[in-house]
């Protein structure tokens, strides 16, 4: 049994590439919304109403709301509450290095509360960006700005997408420091290739050296977003997670943790 806790399935045709490439081993599928989509060449607007509308047609497909900070965050979150009320919604996905702001910053405080309330998920996109607009800022998506949220709402569960990367040792930090927080392994992964798994079992072998504990704190992902986009990869990080974790541990990452965190 398998958790994607991390994948951007929005139509048919992804649905269809991806349920074909994971060839019956993902069982379950959370779907994160982002307001535009990215890889079209003039970047369309997707709307959270869209993705729901498309997730209910599909028994395996939860959606991961998104709160864009350019508009009114209260009526967003008055919608949001509703739909975490009628169990429509998993969790609230932030991008504050594409909307430039910290997770740390008050304007993350009242979406933190909500997210205490329903005891869900406030996921936070951290590290590297896929920046086809020319303007995120790499400064607040590092991960360390994460600790200061937790620490002031350990209530709270946060998940750093991403592993933070290339931040891994810092996220290892901040995971290992705060028991509010975990993180995943998706997006890292952006081509067919070897050499990439080999070098990031090698990367992710070094932070456990340091923090072994946080083993139990890291789930599943893919990033999957269509065959036409780089981040395409399902079997590269089965793989990974055989290579990086034991017989005993690959259950907890790959469904134990993510049925804890998302559907307890």
């Amino acid at each position: 049994m398998i958790i994607d806790t991390h994948a951007h399935i929005f139509n048919e045709e992804v649905y269809q590439t991806y349920t074909k490439k994971s060839a019956g081993k993902i069982n379950r599928i959370l779907t994160l919304h982002f307001w535009i989509n990215l890889n079209d060449i003039q970047p369309t607007k997707r709307t959270l109403e869209e993705v729901l509308s498309f997730a209910e047609t599909k028994e395996d497909l939860f959606v991961i709301a998104a709160i864009n900070i350019t508009y009114s965050v209260k009526e967003q979150l008055e919608k949001i509450k509703a739909l975490l009320e009628n169990k429509k919604i998993v969790g609230i996905k932030m991008y504050p290095g594409y909307q430039h702001f910290y997770p740390s910053d008050e304007i993350v405080f009242p979406i933190a509360e909500l997210c205490e309330q329903y005891n869900k998920p406030l996921i936070f996109h951290s590290g590297d960006v896929f920046d086809r607009l020319g303007t995120a800022e790499l400064k607040y998506s590092h991960p360390i700005h994460v600790d200061s949220l937790a620490t002031h709402y350990p209530q709270c569960t946060i998940i750093i997408a991403h592993f933070g990367f290339p931040y891994l040792m810092e996220t290892a930090t901040i995971v290992n420091k705060n028991k509010n927080v975990f993180t995943e392994i998706s997006g890292t992964i952006d081509t067919p290739s070897q050499d990439i798994v080999d070098t990031y079992t090698k990367d992710l072998k070094r932070v456990f050296s340091y923090y072994p504990a946080i083993k139990q704190k890291i789930m599943f992902g893919t990033d999957y977003g269509g065959e036409h986009t780089p981040l395409n990869q399902i079997d590269s990080y089965i793989q990974l997670v055989e290579n990086v974790f034991s017989t005993e541990e690959q259950d907890n990452v790959f469904h134990k943790l993510a049925e804890k965190l998302f559907f307890s």
